[in-house]
């Protein structure tokens, strides 16, 4: 870097960071490279989204205030979730987190088959995933998220555990 000018922004940051994954990876045909891609293409875009809201650039109307993780480990049996995903899913920590069979009973009715293949294409095909869905709590109410994640693979290729972020977009939906 030349002393004079000054460091790239953030967000030249992450979009180097794109190009550079697409050039080294973007014709991959192995399986576990494309999981691994997708991933990192996840979180770039959540990451670019954080940045607009850090940086002002994004509304404060765009629903980035609350982000929350997940993991769901299929070796061990064992689920792990951040203090806002219990915040996200209005559960107390004492509940403890939701296993990936009770996940669909938090789901709006009309998008538990969507996001049911969506995890499926993850653990059997290692496929990531990036949607948008519904949650509905107990009293009625209805709130949208977003979602990425990716299946975490094991040495031999297979799915060892399910990681996922999830996006409270702050709006209430029919």
């Amino acid at each position: 870097m030349h002393p004079q000018l000054p460091p790239p922004s953030l967000p030249q940051q992450l979009q180097a960071l794109r190009e550079q994954l697409d050039a080294a990876f973007g014709a991959t045909r192995d399986r576990s490279e494309r999981a691994l891609l997708g991933h990192a293409r996840s979180h770039l875009e959540e990451l670019a989204r954080v940045v607009e809201a850090l940086t002002g650039a994004a509304t404060p109307g765009d629903g980035v205030a609350l982000l929350g993780d997940a993991e769901w480990d299929l070796t061990n049996d064992r689920v792990a979730w951040s203090a806002e995903m219990y915040r996200i899913f209005a559960r107390a920590p004492q509940e403890g987190p939701l296993t990936l069979d009770q996940l669909p009973s938090a789901l709006h009715p009309e998008d538990r088959r969507t996001v049911s293949g969506l995890l499926t294409a993850a653990l059997v095909d290692g496929k990531p995933i990036d949607a948008e869905f519904r949650l509905q709590f107990e009293d009625g109410s209805v709130r949208t998220v977003h979602c990425v994640g990716a299946p975490q693979l094991a040495d031999d290729g297979g799915v060892h555990a399910v990681w996922l972020a999830l996006r409270d977009l702050g709006r209430a939906a029919a």
